[in-house]
């Protein structure tokens, strides 16, 4: 049992390994799920926003639509909803591999900025002037406006009849 802590189930060091192997493989996630289950130590919430924002960019600069990006990427639509909108979500290292493929960026800097590694300083750095340039300002496009509005009349029409 070289794997197993005296505790409690795998070292950390035997869930980094297998993580880090994970990045050719598409059928497991033990580093999200060590991640997940507590064994790694938790992600920075600013972490996870600027993986999510740079995965935005990076599918808008390619003109993919959310859908098409979780079908090129063979990821759950709803995976890619909460990387980009949810602060605290944890993607699985199958996915950021995924991404980073069908996005053309390393996989490796990319587990770094989603928090599955420990990043280095100089990918740090870099990341925190990522997102200090990314925070929206343009105004909505035509598209955008036009779901937004429709959203809000679902909720309005939700709350007026409920």
């Amino acid at each position: 049992m070289t794997n197993m802590t005296k505790h409690n189930g795998p070292s950390r060091e035997w869930l980094l390994k297998m993580a880090d192997g994970e990045d050719a493989v598409q059928s497991t996630s033990v580093g999200g799920m060590a991640a997940n289950l507590g064994v790694l130590p938790p992600v920075a919430a600013e972490s996870q926003r600027v993986f999510g924002r740079l995965i935005e960019f990076a599918r808008r600069a390619r003109g993919l639509s959310v859908e098409q990006l979780a079908t090129h990427a063979d990821v759950d639509l709803a995976e890619i909803v909460d990387i980009e909108r949810e602060d605290h979500f944890i993607p699985t290292p199958r996915t950021v591999y995924q991404l980073a493929q069908v996005l053309n960026l390393p996989s490796g800097r990319l587990t770094e900025v989603a928090g599955l590694t420990t990043p280095r300083s100089d990918v740090s750095a870099a990341a925190l002037k990522f997102a200090a340039r990314s925070e929206p300002t343009a105004t909505l496009s035509a598209a955008e406006r036009e779901a937004f509005e429709e959203f809000v009349k679902v909720l309005v029409e939700a709350t007026d009849g409920g």
